[in-house]
């Protein structure tokens, strides 16, 4: 186990949301030059490519129109319009997320851990570690990845067949009527294993930089062990992040319906990227709140 310093806090009694966010305002604000340089460097591509796409959909409403028709095909049933909406911000997030927002949250959790054991922070130092940590963090990406893909395949094949098998068997008298049951009865557990996996992810990223050999489904797997007994506080980090997160989105296309200004887009950026760079840093103090 690494070296501690007394800048390190006694990390078995600090399992608090409230003191874990205390703690990471602390160490932004210890070297606030390099967290934002992260921020717009390595984060502001995912931020751009996600209001290119809330760009791309206020203006050309045939976009989501094509995943609509596609699921309709499909399952037998139009894809709400929300729905179509994420996968095209999906779509056109994808390749900003997988390069620099990687790198960004390995230099993020780098640093945390520089601070942590006493190392100066340099930023030469944190651009090759990153870089060397990129592709275990894709490949824990990728292992999470196709986990959601799973579960959201194992809801779309029971959306599509469960109805119809209802339908045939005369148990209900629509298809629609059995597809809104069906989707009521399997939304709220599919919400639940969702949103304990984004939390497992969260920790599994930390431990992919942190850990040498512990990457991809192994550290999915130790980090849904180390947050045992510690869920509670991470599913309300999770959920302030995604909140915070969803804020932004909310003001981005607020001023889109009544025409941007300039000098807003930029500052929205910035205000998505370090909401990003916030939650990489409170991951990894959970991740020492959970270490023995």
């Amino acid at each position: 186990m690494p070296r501690r310093t007394a800048q390190v806090f006694e990390s078995v009694y600090l399992i608090d949301t409230a003191q874990i966010f205390r703690e990471s305002i602390r160490v932004i604000l210890l070297h606030p030059t390099q967290f934002h340089s992260i921020s717009i460097f390595f984060f502001s591509p995912l931020s751009i490519s996600l209001f290119i796409s809330h760009f791309l959909v206020r203006y050309f409403p045939q976009i989501p129109s094509w995943s609509i028709n596609i699921t309709d095909h499909l399952l037998g049933h139009p894809l709400l319009k929300i729905l179509s909406k994420t996968i095209i911000h999906l779509i056109i997030c994808f390749p900003s997320f997988i390069t620099f927002s990687l790198i960004g949250r390995a230099a993020t959790i780098q640093a945390v851990s520089d601070n942590y054991n006493g190392i100066r922070l340099d930023r030469r130092r944190l651009l090759t570690k990153s870089g060397m940590t990129w592709i275990k963090l894709l490949h824990t990406s990728f292992w999470e990845f196709f986990i959601v893909l799973g579960l959201f395949g194992a809801l779309l094949i029971s959306l599509a067949t469960v109805p119809k098998l209802l339908f045939s068997m005369g148990l209900l008298s629509s298809r629609m009527l059995g597809f809104l049951c069906v989707l009521g009865f399997l939304g709220i557990p599919f919400c639940v294993v969702f949103a304990q996996l984004m939390v497992v992810g969260n920790l599994a990223k930390v431990l992919s930089v942190l850990e040498s050999e512990c990457y991809g489904l192994e550290s999915l797997l130790k980090a849904n062990n180390l947050m045992k007994g510690r869920r509670r506080t991470a599913l309300i980090m999770t959920l302030l992040s995604n909140m915070s997160l969803r804020l932004v989105e909310f003001l981005f296309e607020f001023r889109i319906c009544r025409d941007i200004s300039i000098w807003e887009a930029p500052l929205l950026v910035s205000m998505y990227s370090s909401v990003l760079v916030f939650d990489s840093v409170m991951n990894v103090v959970f991740y020492y709140a959970c270490k023995p």
